[in-house]
């Protein structure tokens, strides 16, 4: 019977979202005249498929656009291998790849009622996955050729694993949550806390045991998850070195570190706030506009590096580096510079950084409320529409403290989604962009449905009989 209503619910869920996936492409083709009109919009797109190309057609991870093909220390590989193996598949395309995508945003409405119907009723959860579908970040983001959707799914899976690893404690599941947690930072590198909270829980975990375990075992759970992330994540490092003599990530984080995020700090303690869209701006349109801070960070940077040649110190300017373009000069030796002067401007006024930090968290979670209350500089804004869908987002968070205030919650059904939305604000603040809250919303609307009385198979006990929904126990692993 269950099995049943499950089948019946997933084709109803799938159903639902190639109609509402659909109106999307429909909407996008009324406005922009083809189906891939936002496809390429954005710098970021442009890069991600770039790359997926080179790879499909050269075996070269490279933005460039003709030999000799340098290689890439900017972009991280998740996201443009995912958009080279659907190249494989069904060519090359931006209309192909657009459609596919839709595939997958429907696959993650899936992935939220399977993952809510582990913690709720199949009903409450089928809610869940119609909210998800119908929220609209969501379906814009997902007619872009950017990481948003597919962050989504490997979010989604990541919960799932979680929940499996920490419920039965198997070795191989902890393989599988680690190996998902890299790819994850390997997608986005704003994601690298993930992993540290993902530990803590199992951690954690272990002393909400009765009776606890012995710790060697909960420690092996740990150092396998560990081992496995550190591996995935480690091999990019290790091709980074190779190729341009830096074990890391990416070169990205001194940059957006000082362009992006130190700059909406100096604007805050400057009473300019209204003016982050113009001083952020990597629009061709305002190229030639001031961006003061920026052309200041600049000449910071140059006297940093003052021993370059000149010719090379004149490369530094935030229109070569705020994207990440490549310079004749070491790219992770400006990241690192950079790096350097950003804390500076953080650590000049610890209060200044903390309070503008804690108030775009808020700006992040209810964007675009503050664009209907604080309407910025250098963008047309339509204050009604901001206000009411700010209004929409700002319920959603109302709904989850009330969740959290109104009785008690499993561990295994909160932890993660709580923990996971902490650590991607954290990496995300202060800047507010939409893109970095789309994967935290399912994660909420799961969290604000969940019942009121809840005896979920990750958080029940050996002894306690099965809820009404069905379920069975799940035996207690070593962790």
């Amino acid at each position: 019977m269950a099995e049943s209503s499950y089948r019946r619910w997933i084709v109803a869920l799938a159903g639902a979202g190639l109609i509402v996936q659909g109106a999307a492409l429909f909407a996008a083709y009324w406005k922009m005249g083809t189906i891939d009109g936002y496809a390429i919009r954005s710098l970021d797109c442009g890069e991600y498929h770039t790359i997926a190309r080179n790879l499909v057609e050269h075996g070269v991870f490279s933005q460039s656009k003709t030999p000799p093909f340098v290689p890439d220390t900017w972009r991280t590989p998740g996201y443009p291998l995912f958009l080279a193996a659907i190249m494989l598949v069904v060519g090359k395309s931006s209309i192909a790849l657009v459609l596919v995508q839709q595939v997958l945003a429907v696959v993650n409405v899936l992935l939220v009622f399977h993952v809510a119907r582990g913690k709720m009723s199949d009903s409450r959860a089928a809610l869940a996955a119609i909210l998800f579908l119908l929220e609209p970040y969501h379906l814009f983001y997902s007619l872009w050729l950017m990481s948003t959707t597919w962050l989504v799914t490997l979010i989604l899976l990541t919960w799932l694993a979680w929940s499996k690893a920490v419920g039965s404690g198997e070795p191989w599941r902890f393989v599988l949550l680690g190996g998902l947690c890299g790819f994850l930072v390997l997608t986005w590198p704003g994601a690298i806390l993930i992993p540290v909270a993902t530990a803590i829980g199992i951690l954690i975990s272990q002393f909400l045991r009765r009776p606890r375990l012995k710790p060697t075992a909960c420690a092996a759970g740990i150092v396998i998850f560990l081992a496995v992330c550190s591996a995935v994540m480690g091999s990019w490092m290790v091709r980074n070195q190779r190729a341009a003599g830096k074990p890391a990530l990416s070169h990205q984080s001194g940059i957006v570190l000082a362009y992006f995020k130190a700059t909406e700090v100096v604007l805050w303690r400057q009473g300019r706030t209204e003016d982050r869209y113009l001083e952020t701006s990597l629009s061709q349109d305002r190229r030639d506009d001031p961006h003061p801070i920026w052309e200041s960070i600049d000449e910071s940077l140059r006297l940093r590096l003052n021993e370059l040649p000149i010719e090379q110190q004149k490369e530094l300017t935030w229109s070569n580096l705020a994207q990440g373009n490549k310079t004749s000069v070491d790219s992770f030796r400006i990241s690192a510079a950079l790096e350097s002067i950003a804390q500076g401007y953080l650590l000049e006024s610890p209060r200044s950084t903390l309070a503008v930090c804690l108030a775009r968290c808020a700006s992040i979670l209810t964007f675009p409320a503050d664009l209907a209350l604080w309407p910025p500089k250098g963008v047309e804004v339509n204050r009604l529409r901001s206000a009411a869908l700010g209004v929409v987002y700002f319920l959603l968070v109302l709904g989850v403290v009330v969740r959290l205030a109104r009785g008690r919650i499993g561990f295994q059904a909160l932890y993660f989604p709580l923990a996971c939305t902490l650590a991607l604000l954290l990496a995300t603040t202060p800047q507010t962009d939409p893109r970095f809250r789309a994967p935290m919303i399912p994660l909420l609307i799961i969290v604000a449905l969940l019942p009121i009385r809840m005896a979920t198979r990750e958080d029940r006990a050996p002894d306690r009989p099965a809820s009404t929904t069905g379920e069975t126990d799940r035996k207690k692993g070593p962790c």
